[in-house]
């Protein structure tokens, strides 16, 4: 070998010429160094005018050149400095060039024969994985044993070429085995899944989910090795996510699979329930018998997937999706009935909810089948929210036949109770299950469609802010000219209420409320000046009779004459077309920086005189009356279209 040639050059040189030499020359390692350099030269030469070369021989060599590079480094006492990087004299600490790489580096380039090898030999274990026969029949065994084999051959070559390049050769080999393990994935773990799977079957199918988690697992390990070997400038393009989310579609197959077998076990359940007479049942029984043998099939298989599944996560997902599959099963088979034996009666859609509530008990225990006896399951609220909904639209259905049928508004009424989205196809189903003739299904979908018209006009009628009454702190300042006019006008009101407070504090009712009287003075003089007239507030008098003075007006005042005149006006008044309420209130609630308002722009009948008992013969003023009715209709349409200016600004603001 060249290299076994260079330490006989050295050895020589030892013996016979070293001494003739200065130290401080290093002429062993100048001798080195240019062999190096010439045999890099020639080796780059030679690989590049070979037509083929052979990957065995050529990492045979860079193994040698490897080892000589390191034995080189080792002679001369060159080392790595850990504080920096850097290569050093052992010695004197002086920066040195190492000789790793000086040869080495006339490989790089055809590293990638030996990436290609390493590939032909995975697709060689994968192809024998397919062809082999499954051996399940081992109660120790939890993988498939193909796994380890390719998993130990990626451990060989990763080794194996670290030892060679961490560059450009690793980043290849690293896309070679996410390849290699994507096509495991699809090739022996998707395709050995079993096409129409029975109890027998359920533990293979739990070997392949076993499977691809544990490859799974590995890749992600195999991707942490070689992003801590790998060169820093392909750390960041190292991945192993294509092929993990290839592990987790046979995951995920695996589990479609398992819950596919149920169903096939299922079959003849809910054949019988499809063929059920359930147009001329009489009476409603205990559950039927097809709901004991949906329980019996789903503990046989979940009892065998709980005992081969090695991670709960799996366990949990068979469960949900089994629950799902089971209610659609079951609604679907519902509907075959209607093909097979015509509508379903009150009596069998009864029987069909008793049956449907012990479904829901069944699909409620899956969770804790085959669970130890000393730790009690109780089942995800997840799960239990999945069986909820889904059985609770199978019984929402069968609540829907129980309507009557006649008028057509009360089916379209309970349909609507139980579906507030009012789905067409579902209210159609209802019609076919009950029987109803086709020539009349017409008339149930006008029902249907008046009533989801009535619905929603109540609720925008609701949503209009006219039939809400808001409450809102309002900053000085911030109100429109003709509302800020009224605070100043009913400024002079709230000191004048204050007064009548203190004057009247002994004659409150022992409950801490004022009298009637002066509320209601108060709240009618602010409302006269709200409106924004130029009358003199007018003032009640004691005896509820008349007006003392005055000849305002608003939109509500009627009412609040009658209230004046019967004593019961209460400290909080029902808002009026602009309802200040800090007045009827507490004075504190006044602040001087702010005021709340509570106002509704909803518009209010004006009572007539023999609507408030009074009439000129009785002495009830029923002229005054008449002029504040005539006077506030004429003043709604102002106060009701500053109302919307108001609200407006308010909700910019």
């Amino acid at each position: 070998m060249i290299y076994a040639w260079l330490r006989r050059i050295l050895q020589n040189h030892a013996e016979m010429h070293a001494s003739v030499f200065p130290d401080s020359w290093k002429v062993a390692e100048q001798l080195s160094r240019r062999f190096a350099e010439a045999t890099r030269d020639q080796l780059s030469e030679l690989l590049a005018t070979r037509e083929k070369v052979n990957a065995d021989q050529l990492l045979a060599a860079l193994a040698d050149t490897l080892a000589f590079e390191t034995q080189c480094n080792k002679k001369f006492g060159i080392v790595a400095n850990n504080s920096d990087g850097l290569t050093v004299y052992e010695g004197s600490g002086e920066q040195a060039v190492s000789f790793v790489g000086g040869i080495s580096c006339a490989f790089e380039p055809y590293m990638a024969i030996f990436v290609r090898g390493e590939q032909a030999k995975f697709a060689a274990l994968v192809t024998q994985a397919q062809s082999a026969p499954v051996a399940d029949d081992d109660p120790s065994l939890s993988v498939l044993a193909s796994s380890t084999d390719l998993l130990y051959q990626f451990r060989e070559s990763l080794r194996q070429c670290a030892a060679l390049s961490t560059g450009q050769a690793m980043y290849d080999l690293a896309v070679v085995f996410g390849q290699s393990l994507s096509s495991y994935a699809r090739n022996v773990l998707i395709q050995g899944l079993p096409q129409t799977p029975h109890l027998d079957d359920l533990k293979h199918v739990c070997l392949v989910i076993n499977t691809a988690d544990y490859c799974a697992s590995v890749a992600a390990q195999l991707e942490s090795k070689i992003i801590e070997r790998i060169d820093k400038t392909y750390a960041d393009r190292v991945s192993f996510a294509p092929c993990r989310d290839a592990l987790l579609g046979a995951i995920n197959a695996g589990i479609r699979v398992l819950v596919a077998a149920v169903e096939n076990m299922c079959e003849p359940a809910f054949g019988a329930l499809a063929q059920g007479p359930w147009h001329t049942l009489q009476t409603v029984g205990d559950q039927s018998a097809y709901v004991s043998m949906i329980a019996s099939a789903v503990d046989a298989a979940t009892l065998s997937v709980r005992r081969h599944v090695s991670g709960s996560r799996y366990l949990r997902s068979y469960c949900d999706k089994l629950a799902v599959r089971l209610c659609e099963k079951y609604s679907a088979a519902i509907m075959a009935n209607r093909n097979h034996q015509g509508e379903i009666s009150e009596v069998g859609a009864e029987q069909l909810l008793l049956d449907a509530q012990a479904l829901k008990s069944v699909l409620l225990a899956v969770p804790a089948i085959g669970a130890e006896e000393d730790k009690k399951v109780q089942p995800p609220n997840t799960y239990a929210r999945i069986v909820t909904q889904g059985v609770g639209k199978i019984e929402a259905v069968l609540k829907a036949i129980l309507a009557p049928s006649d008028p057509p508004e009360a089916l379209a009424d309970r349909f609507l109770l139980l579906f507030p989205k009012a789905p067409r196809d579902t209210f159609q189903l209802v019609l076919n299950l009950k029987g109803i003739r086709s020539a009349d299904h017409h008339l149930y979908h006008k029902s249907l469609q008046r009533m989801i018209q009535d619905t929603n006009n109540n609720a925008v009628a609701a949503s209009e802010p006219s039939a809400a009454t808001y409450s809102t702190p309002v900053a000085k300042g911030t109100l429109p000219a003709y509302m800020e006019h009224a605070l100043s006008a009913s400024a002079p009101l709230v000191s004048q209420r204050n007064e009548r407070d203190n004057k009247n504090k002994n004659k409150s009712d022992g409950h801490g409320r004022m009298p009637s009287t002066a509320s209601s003075g108060m709240l009618f003089a602010n409302r006269s000046s709200l409106v924004g007239r130029s009358e003199s507030p007018a003032v009640f008098s004691p005896s509820g009779t008349g007006l003392k003075s005055g000849a305002a007006s608003s939109g509500d005042l009627p009412q609040t004459l009658l209230a004046a005149r019967d004593g019961r006006l209460q400290q909080q008044q029902r808002p009026d077309p602009l309802g200040i309420t800090g007045v009827g209130s507490s004075a504190s609630a006044m602040s001087p920086g702010a005021s709340v308002f509570s106002y509704t722009a909803e518009p209010r009948n004006v009572p007539s005189d023999g609507e408030l008992g009074g009439s000129a013969a009785d002495g009830t003023n029923s002229p005054v009356l008449a002029s504040l009715a005539a006077n506030a209709t004429a003043t709604r349409s102002k106060i009701n279209e500053n109302l919307r200016k108001f609200m407006s600004n308010m909700r910019r603001n």
